[in-house]
């Protein structure tokens, strides 16, 4: 190998030495530097109010119509990072009351005992007191007693 191949080779290996000495630099101040570049450093993702529109749900859970009553959220799946680097997942949780034929027929489909789902706060108080729930699917848990069914969705 000639010199003027060496001196080529250890240009190259150094300027691939600084390009990953940078990146681990930036990976290591990532949460600290959006507040240096002004955005805003929530750290919590945002989440909507209580919304009761029935016909978004209906449409996407076409087996629980007629609903009653509903009331659910949507909310980021994770904070926010400045930039913003790829799309946002979003996760819908919430909370139907159907018929009492709605639930019958519901829980002689196929089902299993549930376990209980993590409701926030703002959700807690549409919550059936005591229930006992079974899982329709992986996204829907139903309590028959008070024909309430719990329902999650992530999309993006």
């Amino acid at each position: 190998m000639n010199r003027s191949a060496k001196i080529a080779l250890l240009v190259a290996a150094a300027t691939a030495s600084c390009f990953i000495a940078v990146c681990g630099v930036a990976l290591a101040l990532r949460d600290w530097v959006p507040g240096l570049a002004g955005c805003e450093d929530n750290g919590k993702p945002t989440k909507t109010a209580v919304i009761t529109e029935k016909l978004r749900i209906e449409q996407m859970w076409p087996q629980l119509k007629p609903i009653v009553s509903v009331h659910w959220q949507e909310r980021e799946a994770r904070a926010r990072s400045c930039p913003e680097i790829g799309p946002m997942d979003y996760v819908m949780t919430g909370f139907a009351v159907v018929t009492a034929e709605r639930a019958a027929a519901l829980a002689a489909e196929p089902a299993k005992p549930g376990t209980a789902p993590d409701v926030g706060t703002d959700l807690q108080p549409f919550a059936p007191p005591d229930p006992a729930w079974l899982e329709i699917d992986n996204a829907l848990l139903l309590d028959k007693a008070s024909a309430t069914v719990y329902f999650t969705r992530t999309t993006t």
